[in-house]
């Protein structure tokens, strides 16, 4: 019969025929016992992990069989990889596989331990010395090359196959390796940095992959160094309290002559070491200390621990030493009082600490005789200091109870002001951003803090460190599968994740197992309660974001794209009543898309459209409350999502357009534009939103555009009561009278587009409309207590971060008003910085223009043209054309003032070239600015047909301010001409114009010519 076994998948993972009810590997159609087909078990549950490969290969070995007979060289083969498959599993790795004469094997599978990549690199250095060995035996000379490299790969339970580049990877390595080398990759040296010496090589260049790999040749390995040394020697901070009860235990051991157990707990990094560093740096002088760590693994583990210790003890520890090492024939009993006898000996003469350093990896009867010790030990000093990982009580829950001799405490982690020290310490310059996110990351863990510190000067990113999320793949690691399971279902969710969702996720588990998994994890210190924002269930929040970011990282990329899309669906039957409802679903199911496409999958036009719809909804609201940059972000995201219907794409599309021109970024409009043209429901909006486009890219186009189309727009709007759009349409409306200098008209239009966007509940709109309708304020007739009026109003808006800018605009125009220039200068300032936050490139930019003005009515035109070049490049920047042309024309005047005639004669021209036809305000500074220069050359004459030119256009606005300063610009240039009857009529009426607005610094100005005037007269 033929038998067919589809793949080979290297598991253990069993299905029983139904005919036979015998088992067999999966892989086989058809039972090899019976022939009946047989059905595969369910698909192992899969998840991703960061192992480290191994891949050591003979070379040689062709030319060796040419000179062995088969049978000599089969033997010596074997007995090669005989050792070292005994090699690499004693230090906790797995072969996955001999091929042909290289050897593949993987440390991480099927457990992680946070020194898989240590545990490697010994492995590899082992393999290299042991081999030369058994060399000799054999009398056959073999040598190996060998690459290790750390990543991640794709597992399934029950298999040992890994899959991944990291894989791929380590045998590159070892193919470029020579003859007796170890090469490590650039990812396994960050885990192993402090344990071995390495000489780096050239980087290779490696078939398939876009950038060389880092390799290093490996020279040494230290067998007893951590990976990662923690530095102890900086100064200890925040742990004042844990200190002041370490210091008091030792105190009453040493004052009642007795024995005290002390047992610190923390998790990994929380700065256990550190904190025995400093008690034993004050200890040393009349104590004797005795340390030792438990291993991970080994031979003979059981007691290095105390090994290690008593070494350090002198010729009087040696008999008891040699018991722990198992030369003597000493009972279990026998070497525990030995060792008891030895500790009060040694404490009769001088009070001993002993400290055991990771506990939790304690052999049994390790922990028992520490135990016995701290029972049984009287009328000597001892402290028995032990530290260990929360762990250590899930195997050993009475550890340390009952005892009168026993204190126990948990290290929690530093609060954000000790970390603030703690990074000074560290040393190294972070900018503030950098440094905010490194505290908020680390959440207190010192080992966290350092190593994301230390990875963020290196790579100007921030990134999880290498080491950091070994440490908690480990930790997840050892979790019962229902609690890593939880954990990974409510990573899903994100930091804070809920109860109830979370069972829905893990459908297949029942109420009762969730809430003991969550009562465990809660008590393994991964996560801790928290305030529910979903309903009145129960919330749990990671005790550490990187935990979550673990969990996350561990699940499958098909597995992450399922769970995704099957929480936003649990969202939108139970999660109604949540304001980011929206923008949560959307996320969720862009990220199941992105997923299911990362696996080159289409995730299909279903789940498109639900992910764009709530984005596209959750955009406009973000639009309504004025917070563009998010609208931005959240409608571009929506219209990154194809295939979407023609009307969603049309309606994202001019959204997105009108927001684009909110913060300046200009270039995208047309084409999103055309998109949204194409759509007869959305054809109203796109034309508003065009007419906007065009005021900043095109303005004289802009003006004759709406005036031709706008009426009709506005006709059909109000017969549809779209509020929405009539409110744009009136915004339109407003700009044409603001190009035409009508203050008092736009300022009306922009009241009715506050209304319209009031009633139509778009916040965002409303803000725009009053923040302009503040500019209308400034440089219209409303006189100073109208201005002050209507700006108090403005106070009792709720007002966003856009609109606070253009009041503090106002406020600060009150101030000049006032002649208080400084206190104009720094309000103005306030708002340029508010909308700089905001990204608002081209209300910035005006505002700067708003500064330069202030400036220039101080009579220092050398700081306004340094304001005006900052409004000149960001506008320039943006490929705005309206604003700037009038700022142009702004720095023409000054740059005249300042005698830099060809500067002022080049911002002419480009104010004319930007601006549109009907610019009146352009006409007026270009007219100002020439009677200046003509002024400056003589040309009396000249210089007075150009002032009266400027006084006309002005006229036809109701800038009285401007009009004013014209007039003053005239009485000057008659004061010249030998006309003062003539100048001091210009300056009256331009006194009274000021006065009409109430602007102090322009009727002081008027008052001192007329003065000037009279006393030359």
């Amino acid at each position: 019969m033929w038998l067919c076994r589809v793949s080979s998948t290297h598991s253990d993972a069993m299905v029983t025929c139904a005919s036979c009810g015998l088992e067999h590997p999966q892989g086989f159609r058809f039972c090899p016992s019976c022939g009946s087909p047989l059905t595969p078990g369910p698909e192992p549950r899969r998840t991703r992990k960061v192992v480290t490969a191994l891949f050591c290969d003979v070379t040689g070995s062709t030319a060796l069989g040419e000179e062995l007979d088969p049978e000599l060289l089969r033997e010596v083969m074997n007995r090669y990889f005989a050792d070292i498959r005994a090699t690499i599993e004693r230090h906790g790795g797995t072969v996955e596989k001999f091929i042909g004469d290289a050897v593949m094997a993987v440390f991480g599978i099927p457990r992680v331990r946070e020194d898989d990549a240590l545990r490697a690199v010994r492995a590899a250095a082992e393999i290299r010395e042991r081999l030369a060995l058994v060399a000799q035996d054999v009398g056959v000379r073999l040598r190996f090359r060998t690459g290790v490299n750390t990543g991640p790969v794709l597992m399934g339970e029950g298999e040992n196959l890994a899959i991944g580049d990291a894989v791929n990877v380590a045998a590159r390595l070892e193919q470029a390796a020579q003859p007796g080398e170890i090469v490590l990759g650039g990812d396994t040296l960050r885990l192993v940095r402090d344990a071995v010496d390495v000489e780096p090589l050239a980087p290779l260049a490696v078939k398939g992959k876009s950038q060389p790999l880092a390799a290093f040749r490996l020279l040494a390995v230290d067998p007893v160094a951590p990976g990662v040394t923690r530095h102890l020697e900086g100064p200890l901070v925040g742990r004042e309290r844990e200190l002041r009860l370490l210091t008091a235990a030792w105190e009453r051991a040493v004052d009642e002559a007795g024995c005290h157990l002390f047992t610190l707990l923390g998790v990994a990094g929380v700065g256990k070491s550190r904190l025995v560093a400093e008690l034993l740096a004050g200890a040393r002088a009349t104590a004797t200390v005795l340390q030792g760590r438990c291993l991970h693994y080994g031979e003979g583990i059981t007691f290095w621990p105390l090994l290690d210790a008593l070494r350090s003890a002198g010729d009087e520890a040696e008999s008891v030493i040699e018991q722990l090492g198992g030369r003597g024939a000493a009972t279990p009993e026998e070497l525990f009082f030995d060792v008891r006898r030895l500790l009060e000996r040694l404490a009769a003469a001088r009070p001993v600490i002993l400290h055991v350093d990771d506990l939790q990896w304690a052999e049994p009867m390790l922990l028992d005789l520490l135990d016995h010790i701290a029972e049984l030990s009287r009328g000597a000093p001892i402290l028995l200091l032990c530290c260990a990982r929360p762990e250590l009580l899930e195997d050993r829950p009475s550890w340390g109870g009952g005892k009168l001799n026993a204190t126990t405490a948990l290290l929690e982690p530093l609060p954000a002001a000790d970390c603030e020290r703690l990074l000074e310490h560290l040393g190294g310059d972070l900018a503030p951003a950098a440094r905010a996110g490194v505290i908020t990351a680390s959440e207190g863990n010192p080992l966290f803090l350092e190593e994301m510190a230390a990875l963020m000067r290196e790579r100007g990113t921030p990134a999880i460190p290498p080491t950091i999320q070994a440490l908690l793949a480990a930790r997840l690691e050892r979790l019962p599968a229902e609690q890593r399971e939880l954990l990974e279902c409510g990573a899903v969710e994100g930091e804070v994740f809920h109860r109830l969702p979370v069972r829905a996720l893990a459908g297949h588990r029942t109420a009762a197992e969730i809430d003991e998994a969550i009562a465990g994890l809660v008590r393994k210190e991964l996560i801790r309660p928290h305030a529910p924002t979903l309903g009145d269930g129960e919330a749990f929040r990671f005790r550490h974001l990187l935990i979550r970011d673990a969990a996350y990282d561990s699940l499958p990329k098909r597995t992450r794209a399922q769970l995704h899309e099957q929480f936003a669906s649990w969202l939108e039957d139970n999660a109604s009543e949540l304001l980011e409802l929206d923008e949560i679903c959307g996320w969720h199911l862009e990220q199941s898309a992105r997923y299911q496409r990362d696996l080159g999958r289409d995730p299909g036009p279903e789940l498109s459209r639900r992910a764009a719809e709530h984005l596209y909804a959750a955009g406009r609201r973000a639009g309504e409350r004025g917070d563009d940059t998010a609208a931005t972000n959240l409608l571009d995201r929506a219209l990154a999502l194809a295939p979407l219907d023609r009307g969603l794409k049309a309606a994202a599309s001019a959204e997105l357009a009108g927001r684009l021109i909110d913060i300046g970024d200009l270039t995208r409009v047309d084409a999103l534009l055309c998109t949204a043209e194409s759509d007869p429901d959305v054809a109203d909006l796109a034309a508003l939103t065009r007419f906007e486009w065009m005021l900043h890219t095109e303005p004289e186009g802009a003006i004759q555009a709406i005036q031709a189309r706008l009426p009709s727009i506005i006709d059909r709007l109000t017969r549809s009561g779209d509020t929405t759009r009539l409110a744009k349409a009136h915004l339109a409306a407003a700009s044409v009278h603001w190009i035409a200098a009508q203050a008092t008209l736009a300022g009306a239009e922009l009241r009715l587009v506050a209304d319209y966007a009031r009633q139509a509940g778009d916040g965002g709109l409303r803000a725009r409309a009053l923040a302009q309708y503040v500019l209308t304020l400034i440089y219209g007739r409303e006189p100073v207590s109208v201005v002050a009026r209507e700006i108090t109003l403005m106070e009792d808006e709720d007002l966003g971060p856009y609109l606070s800018a253009f009041v503090d605009l106002g406020r600060g125009e009150l101030r000049r008003l006032q002649s208080d220039f400084e206190g104009a200068r720094r309000l103005t300032r306030r708002g340029i910085e508010g909308l700089a936050a905001l990204g608002m490139g081209a209300a910035q930019g005006g505002l700067e223009q708003d500064l330069g003005q202030i400036e220039l009515s101080a009579g220092d035109p050398a700081a306004a043209i340094v304001a005006l070049a900052r409004s000149d490049a960001i506008l320039a920047e943006l490929g705005e054309r309206a604003l700037r042309s009038t700022t142009q024309g702004l720095l023409a005047l000054a740059q005249a003032r300042c005698g830099d005639r060809g500067a002022a004669r080049e911002a002419i021209a480009l104010c004319e070239e930007l601006g549109a036809a009907e610019d009146v305000i352009n006409h007026a500074l270009v007219a100002q600015t020439r009677a200046v220069l003509a002024l400056g050359d003589g040309d009396l004459a000249g210089a007075e047909r150009w002032a009266r030119q400027a006084i006309g256009h002005w006229s036809r606005t109701d800038t009285i301010r401007s009009t004013a300063g014209a007039r003053l610009d005239l009485a000057r240039i008659l004061c010249e001409r030998g006309r003062p009857h003539e100048a001091a009529a210009e300056l009256k009426a331009a006194g009274e114009l000021f006065r009409i607005k109430g602007d102090a610094p322009g009727v002081a100005a008027a008052e001192a010519l007329l003065d000037q005037l009279g006393a030359a007269r």
